[in-house]
């Protein structure tokens, strides 16, 4: 016999149930359709993740709501819900993140990088590596210097600037 036809069995109507016994079954009841309602694929879906890449966590992981850390991150879950939540009251990604700024403020908010955040490094490893080259070519092109004849002695030349080949 199941649990319903017990108790109707047991109290008669189900109107005459303890009140008790009606708050956990409507308990039960609502917990089941919110478990079925979401699960982790929504969470996990394109839209929540395209406005969650906006946000950041604010557990101090320094990623965004869009991380997909091994084990999860529980504050990126809670707002991947509420993300969701919006979503399904018909929110656009815009009013999401003003929504999240008002709650949390305006530091919640990743700021892109610029045109300068972007090509910064590589300019920088550009000048670096000129100057590397750079280097390398005046210590290549400095001349060898010639080894004196006698200790501290300046070699002896002929009159034309050669070395005299006599001596």
């Amino acid at each position: 016999m199941s649990g319903i036809q017990e108790i109707t069995r047991k109290f008669g109507r189900a109107s005459s149930l303890p009140p008790r016994v009606l708050r956990s079954c409507v308990l039960v009841a609502l917990m089941a359709v919110a478990g079925f309602a979401q699960n982790g694929a929504d969470l996990e879906s394109t839209a929540v993740l395209r406005v969650g890449a906006r946000l950041k966590c604010t557990c101090g992981c320094n990623q965004t709501v869009a991380c997909q850390m091994p084990g999860g991150c529980a504050l990126c879950k809670k707002n991947r819900t509420k993300i969701y939540q919006m979503q399904q009251m018909g929110m656009n990604d815009q009013q999401i993140v003003d929504r999240f700024v008002a709650e949390q403020g305006p530091a919640i908010v990743v700021i892109p990088p610029g045109t300068g955040g972007v090509v910064g490094p590589y300019v920088a490893l550009g000048m670096g590596l000129v100057l590397v080259l750079y280097t390398i070519h005046r210590y290549r092109a400095k001349k060898p210097v010639v080894a004196a004849a006698g200790m501290g002695a300046a070699p002896e030349t002929t009159p034309g600037g050669g070395i005299d080949p006599a001596t």
